[in-house]
């Protein structure tokens, strides 16, 4: 295997990206030969400053959905997807049952959560539940910063893996009464006399429904809907206890007396609390009653705009990053009339002929969190957790630390100067580190379809080394998008 020592210079590697990422729609790239390739990927043409289409064939189809549904593969998972029908595919990925994450050695630090987090997305056989934890962590926000030393991040994580790939009424009732969400928009401030309103605008304008489907009056009696949820901790029982005082403890005594409760099944979960609840009648989207939690949601879900909002940002994520009204409403329409079925969702957009068509090929950009769970995978070195944890801040995506409540921007959102040299500067850092790599022009197929620009080709065939060619491979923009 080749040296570690980079001789790549980053200008050398920026020349890759004269266009950037935004290149994939101003330019033409085409099938090229690499040396000792033997080129068999097919190009499927389609409008000028596309990319040349590999999704023609089995081979091309099994990578394009491995990138989207998952975050990379190996040559041999690869190979494997490749093998069955796409059908067959579609439904094996989104039936995987997911792998609990692995014990948190502090529950109460959002760092080693995430820490956590991503060594288990990069080692997962069950890559499509951590996708889509992914996916619902970016849509139904919250943020680490009012968990104070409680481990309600690491609870949200493990809900989201749970329950995020059932039907969507469950998954945002547990939502509602999730403890991290409660302290995220102060549900727990809400009270009959004073009801907050953070919770139920957000709950309509961003998780539900979308802007200008909701009035201001819908927003007060929703907040009076949802008034009164409190966060309690329960035994295994089910029983109430004491929380654990934080003040007059060490850090470390703190996490062992927290992570002793949770081994023994100890839990923290939102109730409502009667006395704070508002039980008058309130007209909330249409209805008129007394309506409860539960009944507030029901309410939201039957309004026409809930299925194509869900949709629709879910097309943004794994299809295409405009889609179309007539697709949205194909997709809301189907995951409406399975009551919300999460995985005939997922289904229903894989399936598309707009996930498989020309011009879906690399028309989507890979997140800051996804490109390094993607690094770790295509080099098998899920050592570099830690490193994404610390990486994440200048590549502009830190884990549940949300720049707002709206999340994070999709797509070319993610593209600016700074935050691509963070890329480049985390690939680096990567490479350098190594001492042996899987064989880049094996990667350049299983990871690129052999489908590259001029430049990353120049780039790539003049370097002297592996851990050059892997440079080229992880900066270029190909790698970029999925």
């Amino acid at each position: 295997m080749g040296s570690a020592h980079i001789k790549l210079s980053r200008r050398q590697v920026l020349g890759i990206a004269a266009g950037g990422v935004v290149g994939a729609v101003g330019f033409r790239y085409l099938t090229l030969q690499l040396p000792g390739v033997s080129q068999k990927v097919a190009s499927a043409g389609g409008a000028a400053g596309a990319w040349a289409s590999p999704l023609t064939t089995s081979a091309g189809r099994a990578a394009h959905l491995l990138r989207r549904a998952t975050f990379g593969y190996t040559a041999a998972e690869w190979d494997s997807a490749a093998s069955m029908s796409y059908p067959d595919l579609v439904d094996m990925i989104v039936n995987q049952a997911a792998q609990p994450l692995p014990t948190v050695a502090d529950p109460t630090s959002y760092q080693a959560v995430v820490r956590a987090w991503y060594e288990h997305m990069a080692t997962t056989p069950a890559q499509f539940p951590e996708r889509m934890t992914l996916f619902w962590h970016g849509l139904l926000t919250s943020d680490y910063r009012k968990a104070a030393r409680l481990p309600f991040v690491l609870q949200q994580n493990v809900l989201y893996r749970s329950i995020g790939r059932t039907d969507f009424r469950s998954l945002i009732n547990a939502v509602t009464f999730d403890p991290l969400m409660i302290r995220y928009l102060d549900l727990e401030e809400s009270t009959a006399a004073a009801p907050n309103e953070n919770y139920s605008r957000e709950l309509m304008e961003l998780f539900t429904l979308g802007v200008g489907n909701y009035s201001e009056s819908d927003v007060r009696e929703g907040a009076r809907a949802l008034s009164g949820i409190r966060t309690i901790l329960v035994d295994a029982n089910g029983q109430r206890m004491q929380v654990p005082k934080l003040k007059g403890s060490t850090p470390a005594a703190y996490a062992q007396a927290v992570g002793q409760l949770l081994a023994q099944g100890a839990s923290f979960k939102g109730v409502l609390a009667p006395q704070q609840h508002d039980a008058g009648v309130k007209t909330f989207l249409g209805r008129t009653g007394n309506i409860d939690p539960a009944q507030a949601l029901d309410i939201i879900l039957a309004q026409p705009a809930c299925a194509p909002h869900i949709a629709r940002n879910a097309l943004v994520q794994f299809c295409t990053p405009d889609p179309p009204a007539s697709l949205v409403t194909s997709v809301a329409t189907a995951f409406r009339s399975s009551n919300y079925d999460i995985k005939t969702l997922m289904r229903t957009i894989f399936t598309s002929e707009a996930f498989s068509a020309p011009d879906a090929y690399r028309s989507l950009v890979r997140g800051p969190a996804e490109y390094m769970v993607a690094t770790m995978r295509a080099l098998n070195r899920p050592n570099l957790a830690a490193r994404c944890v610390q990486a994440g801040a200048a590549m502009d995506q830190i884990l549940y630390d949300m720049p707002t409540v709206a999340g994070w921007p999709a797509n070319q959102g993610w593209v600016s100067s700074g935050a691509w040299l963070a890329r480049l500067n985390f690939a680096a850092n990567v490479v350098a580190s190594a001492h042996t790599f899987p064989d880049p022009v094996a990667a350049v197929h299983a990871q690129l379809d052999g489908v590259v620009g001029t430049d990353t080709a120049a780039v790539f065939n003049a370097s002297q080394s592996d851990g050059d060619r892997w440079y080229a491979l992880l900066g270029s923009p190909e790698f970029q998008l999925k």
